[in-house]
């Protein structure tokens, strides 16, 4: 038996010293969630390049997926126009809709044209969540527990904001209700006109058809396919 003894002993050592060198090597990394999740992003014009990190995955409009959860820096890329950057959290689960508007780079005018101003662009950002109608309580419905799929009545909010320089004549989107990644249901949306620094929101109510337990969590509003008339 005492034979054995310093094998054992060289055994628990390079445990403990795995252990130890895993600990050290994840202690210098910047702490992010597990798991991951989804962007939906798109671009006005639609056809940019979309970069997450520096490393390229799609044109628009596309749903990125899987993307770690953590802190991450999107760029929005297309010839004739300045690149665009957008700082994103992605949680476990999560889904998260960015539409980016961007603007044309400027061309020089000639010199007898020097004096002429340039012309603005507007910028509009949009983003979208849900809520039961008043007095709607999902648990208090037994169809929900008797059937596979059962309409499910939203308020979906729809909010835009024109950060740009110059005014719309007219915003248009869609509110798309998505579960666990899965588009579920659609609502076109008027949104106006909207002046430089304007800002505005739409409420409307749809019912749409939800799996029997569905969690509330993994639901969520995306306003897409944005389209600006200047």
């Amino acid at each position: 038996m005492s034979s054995n003894q310093p094998i054992v002993t060289l055994v628990l050592l390079v445990i403990v010293l795995a252990i130890v060198s895993a600990g050290c090597s994840t202690s210098s990394q910047s702490p992010v969630s597990p798991g991951n999740g989804t962007l939906h992003v798109s671009s006005v014009p639609a056809g940019a390049e979309v970069y997450i990190d520096g490393e390229y995955w799609s044109p628009t409009p596309a749903a990125l997926s899987p993307v770690p959860a953590g802190h991450h820096t999107l760029e929005f890329r297309m010839s004739g126009y300045e690149s665009a950057t957008y700082p994103v959290t992605v949680v476990k689960g999560g889904m998260e809709g960015i539409t980016i508007t961007l603007v044309s780079e400027q061309t020089l005018l000639p010199a007898s044209n020097a004096t002429t101003p340039p012309t603005g662009l507007p910028h509009i950002d949009v983003n979208g969540y849900w809520t039961y109608p008043e007095g709607y309580n999902s648990t208090g419905h037994p169809e929900r527990w008797n059937s596979t799929t059962f309409p499910v009545p939203l308020v979906l909010h729809a909010e835009a904001a024109n950060a740009g320089t110059a005014d719309t004549r007219e915003v248009t989107a869609s509110a798309n209700v998505y579960y666990e990644g899965y588009r579920v249901c659609r609502e076109p949306i008027d949104l106006g006109g909207l002046s430089a620094g304007g800002h505005v929101t739409r409420v409307t109510q749809v019912t749409c058809p939800l799996p029997s337990g569905y969690i509330e969590p993994n639901l969520a509003v995306l306003v897409e396919n944005v389209t600006v008339t200047q």
